[in-house]
């Protein structure tokens, strides 16, 4: 077996891992303190920005204007459309050279 295969499998013990971890501490509680339910409630935001930012920063003029343009969409259609559009746009705009 070759070393990419040892770190793929690797990496995939240590992700089950953390999320089997995360979910056996969770599960000890009948019900979460307070402070804890605010801070998983505010993880899917944290995820969303950890995502978008690195590409806004470093990206090229179309990622950002597709993360513009995202956004804004976002407040109005409903999210998959929004993921599928966005990136539908970008693939068809490399796809001409952009």
């Amino acid at each position: 077996m070759s070393q990419i295969w040892w770190i793929i499998l690797g990496g995939g013990i240590l992700t089950y891992a953390t999320r089997i971890g995360g979910y056996l501490a969770v599960a000890r509680f009948e019900r979460l303190p307070p402070r804890v339910e605010r801070a998983l409630e505010a993880v899917p935001a944290a995820v969303l920005i950890t995502l978008a930012v690195p590409g806004f920063v470093d990206g090229t003029w179309l990622e950002r204007l597709t993360l513009v343009a995202a956004g804004v969409a976002a407040l109005r259609l409903p999210h998959i459309a929004v993921i599928f559009g966005s990136a539908a746009f970008v693939a068809g705009m490399r796809a001409l050279g952009f």
